[in-house]
């Protein structure tokens, strides 16, 4: 047989093209029409999932309901804007947001770039154990945080209390705006540290040896060279903790509900289920708009921002180097200045958490106590129907959502990076789901669910379905990373050998990026554990959770050593899926 008769082997003919010259070529035809299907079904899932409920949100404060739910109530109204406009409540409220956001940012932002210079540009001794220590918070559930810090720092018993007051004389009162900023600062450190890291790292040595050689001095070299190159990356992280404050509940819920300071937030909530009385569904809805509104503001800053970032690119391939300044003397009280940090911020609130679990009844931490400690609030976990219950529904909503955000994030991913303009569309549009705060969520998940005629209120389901909206953008964006990482070359000769697209995707690129989807289950699994505000809008006393009864037995009974307890579980949980999520992804990189 002559060359060219026999075609290679792994080729088929029938695959690469029609048979005839000029005949309609299917293939490509297929391939479009699998594409607008599987952009449809996104489409469909993302306006259930997230322009519905925000529909709703919006239908329902456009009535003038107060008690009734908003399809109750016939016509529409401003009256509901009306009413929060003309309420003496507003301007403290926005006050209380403004301080608890303003803070929260400040703090954080002095703590994580005063951490990443140390940890990134200097010669800090102990770097290994300061550094991943004061990621810490990274692996506690706010709802665990609040706890902590309640047992930690209430005037009545609190170590941190007591020691404040011995040492300076100052009573330290936790439940105050104050205690809600230094609490929510310390939770914001590790994300912003994160985020704002990297600049410090990347940043190239000779701008600082150039303004050295001009004679500027440390603090000039810091203010003048290090600091305005970093700015970027700082006021991204800065503008994005913004939006997180906004949404942030459990902590200004548990901090400032007991002296009735409330923020956006924990009055949405308040709103919903006030301690006494009928719910005002009108108020709540509006308040919910007009925070939505706030972080719709603020995600279109942080995106201009990351968008304009690449004009402050400060390293370059030729000559970059990374030489650790030299702290000199300043090394040993430097390093004891940070372990402070973390044994005051982290180490100390984790411990108390810990010894109450154990304790009988609560009681400051001492030596005396030792002999009391015991397992039993562990054991009524497991004994008590109520507890075990709230545990199962725990693992079972963190294990479905878990499961339905890293299948649908790396659909969603694969579509916007493999889908064309519809695709790219749709997952732009899923990132309106970070400008709506979780209480917020949950409200609008709440109205839908009530007016729709299916039966998931009061199940799990409604939980799975609010957490899985919520997570969805963030898992596919995770997953969308490992997509933009892969040579297009790979996918090429998968298809030039004849495979079908569908298999190229199935044999070549889901193996390739199965990393990064298992570390987007272990993340959502580790979060959705300790998600609050949507679990508790949407609890009954079927699908009750734990941050739920956290929140009740600290709430209502004041039951601290059982609810320290479940704090505790939930705690080491969420830390070992942490833990493991960080590990995979050193794994990956090495």
């Amino acid at each position: 047989m002559q060359s060219g008769t026999k075609p290679s082997a792994g080729v088929r003919p029938e695959h690469r093209g029609p048979a005839e010259p000029g005949a309609p070529d299917v293939r490509p035809k297929r391939h479009e029409r699998v594409l607008t299907g599987v952009n449809a079904a996104i489409g469909a899932v993302l306006a259930l999932s997230v322009l519905f409920p925000l529909a709703m949100l919006v239908y329902g404060s456009l009535k003038d309901s107060q008690f009734k739910l908003p399809f109750q109530v016939k016509g529409f109204s401003l009256a509901d804007f009306t009413r929060i406009f003309t309420s003496e409540r507003l301007p403290h409220i926005a006050l209380n947001s403004l301080v608890f956001v303003a803070g929260t940012v400040l703090l954080a932002s002095v703590v994580s770039v005063a951490l990443a210079y140390l940890f990134e540009r200097t010669d800090i001794p102990g770097r290994r154990v300061l550094a991943p220590s004061t990621l810490a918070p990274m692996a506690v559930p706010a709802t665990v945080m609040a706890v902590a810090w309640v047992l930690a720092a209430n005037p009545a018993n609190g170590p941190l209390a007591i020691a404040v007051k011995r040492t300076l004389g100052y009573t330290v009162d936790i439940y105050s705006l104050p205690g809600m900023i230094l609490v929510a600062g310390i939770f914001g450190v590790p994300g912003m540290y994160i985020m704002i890291a990297p600049a410090f790292a990347r940043l190239n040595l000779e701008f600082e040896e150039a303004a050295a050689t001009s004679g500027a001095g440390w603090l000039t070299r810091t203010r003048k060279v290090v600091l305005p190159l970093t700015l970027p990356a700082i006021s991204a992280a800065a503008m994005l903790l913004v939006v997180v404050g906004l949404e942030e509940f459990a902590i200004p819920a548990m901090l400032g509900t007991p002296n009735q300071i409330y923020v956006f937030s924990s009055y949405v909530q308040a709103a919903l289920q006030p301690p006494s009385g009928l719910p005002d569904y009108g108020q709540a809805s509006a308040y919910g708009v007009l925070l939505v509104l706030l972080s719709l503001v603020m995600i279109a800053a942080y995106r201009r921002q990351t968008r304009e970032a690449h004009r402050f690119r400060v390293v370059s391939g030729k000559g970059y180097r990374v030489t650790p300044t030299r702290l000199g003397r300043w090394r040993a009280p430097v390093a004891a200045v940070v372990a402070l940090y973390v044994l005051v911020a982290i180490v100390i609130p984790i411990l108390t958490l810990v010894w109450t679990s154990l304790a009988p009844f609560l009681r400051p931490i001492g030596l005396d106590g030792l002999h009391g400690l015991t397992l039993a609030n562990y054991a009524s976990i497991f004994t008590d129907p109520s507890l075990s219950r709230a545990v199962v529904n725990t693992l079972v909503i963190s294990l479905l959502t878990a499961t339905l955000t890293a299948a649908f994030g790396s659909w969603l991913a694969l579509a916007s990076t493999r889908g064309g303009r519809a695709g790219a569309a749709l997952f732009d549009l899923s990132f309106l789901v970070f400008a709506i705060p979780s209480v917020v969520l949950g409200m609008a998940v709440l109205f839908l669910y009530l007016f729709l005629p299916i039966p998931v209120y009061g199940t799990v389901w409604i939980i799975v379905i609010a957490l899985t909206t919520r997570y969805i953008p963030r898992g596919s964006r995770m997953v969308q990373t490992a997509l933009l990482q892969l040579d297009p070359g790979l996918e090429e000769v998968g298809r030039a050998l004849g495979a079908s697209g569908t298999t190229v995707i199935r044999r070549v690129v889901l193996p390739l990026v199965a990393p990064a989807v298992s570390r987007t289950w272990l993340w959502v699994f580790a979060n959705a554990l300790g998600e609050l505000p949507i679990a508790l809008l949407l609890s009954s006393s079927d699908n009750r959770t734990v941050v739920v009864l956290l929140w009740d037995m600290i709430g209502e009974s004041a039951d601290y050593p059982e609810a320290s307890a479940l704090a505790v579980l939930l705690l080491a949980v969420s830390s070992v899926s942490v833990w493991w999520v960080n590990r995979r992804g050193f794994q990956q990189h090495v």
